[in-house]
């Protein structure tokens, strides 16, 4: 008895001193230190490092979505990547060197609990592009949402790939990426209830959580590099106060939404084998799916992405239809 208590005292010391650490070393490079926003409204924390070939993109993917501040948390880019998120306005850069694969819940969490005041906090990262399920505006599924006491909503990722050879497209720009990129794959998608312990590995944060929306595992990367792919994420967290994310993938003590978005993830965009090797030969994270890329990518230039079926993306509508979405009754009737 002893013992454990001992033990969730410092369990609890080792939290509060990685937090205090994370906030002081969060350093604002560029914009608004605090950023108070409406009901309705949303922004984005996006957590980079050397991510100067996504982040235009992604700030004008989501700006143009109608999202109303991002927040880009920079872990040490030698790049571009905060010279192009300074040009743009309604952004805030915060700089923190702390290594990611220790505090990155932290480094996410705390960036947009102390720029962001209200509303609702989007989390993504540079390679993903969330869209709104049904293609209603942004400000519509937020109103449902709130409408409806919802706290939280999962997206699903869906990995974009070219059919093409690694040669044709390694050198493509990001925008390229994603105007000619637009292949995807279900086949080896599987769906996991939301409190399923036994597949779902970090099911404890989940215990508090109220929803039964379909949790999503593998795709494309699990059936051709053998990743071990969760696809699933609590992106979209109203910002009510307290912590907003305790997991890479997930938020606790929430009320889940009956509807699920998408990200469209572009891992495999670009030269993405150049971007694995740097980051296996940095250490960067202390999983193994960049290396199970690059051992899987045989043939060099002449690698093809061959999944079992492959379609054209077409909207997440149709992946409403195909049941990788989902889009309760009401949701539908809210939007239209």
């Amino acid at each position: 008895m002893i013992a454990r208590i001992l033990a969730g005292i410092k369990r609890r010391w080792h939290s509060f001193a990685a937090a205090r650490a994370v906030r002081r070393g969060n350093v604002v490079l560029y914009g608004p230190a605090r950023v108070d926003l409406a009901p309705d409204g949303v922004a984005v924390v996006c957590l980079v490092k050397d991510a100067a070939y996504f982040v235009r993109g992604f700030i004008e993917h989501h700006q143009a979505l109608g999202l109303r501040h991002i927040v880009i948390v920079d872990n040490g880019s030698s790049d571009d990547t905060v010279a192009i998120a300074a040009g743009y306005d309604d952004v805030t850069v915060i700089a923190n060197t702390l290594p990611a694969k220790r505090y990155e819940v932290l480094l996410r969490d705390i960036a947009a609990r102390q720029v962001l005041r209200g509303g609702w906090v989007l989390f993504a990262d540079a390679d993903e592009m969330f869209e709104v399920p049904m293609g209603a505006p942004l400000g519509r599924l937020v109103g449902y949402l709130n409408a409806h006491g919802f706290t939280a909503m999962v997206t699903q990722m869906l990995d974009l790939f070219s059919p093409l050879p690694y040669g044709v497209g390694k050198g493509w720009s990001y925008a390229e990426v994603v105007a000619q990129a637009d292949s995807y794959s279900l086949s080896s998608v599987a769906s996991v209830p939301y409190h399923d312990r036994a597949q779902v590995g970090f099911s404890w944060f989940l215990d508090s959580n109220q929803g039964d929306v379909a949790l999503k595992i593998g795709g494309v990367r699990r059936e051709v590099f053998g990743e071990a792919c969760f696809l699933s994420k609590h992106s979209l967290v109203r910002n009510a106060g307290g912590v907003l994310m305790t997991h890479p993938h997930c938020a606790s003590g929430v009320r889940v939404a009956d509807v699920t978005g998408v990200l469209r993830h572009y891992k495999l965009a670009g030269d993405y084998l150049a971007r694995d090797r740097a980051s296996v030969e940095a250490g960067t994270w202390d999983h193994s799916e960049d290396a199970k890329r690059l051992a899987a990518a045989k043939g060099g230039d002449n690698f093809v992405i061959k999944p079992a079926e492959a379609q054209g993306y077409a909207g997440p509508e149709r992946l409403v239809d195909q049941g990788f979405l989902e889009a309760s009754a009401a949701y539908r009737a809210f939007i239209t």
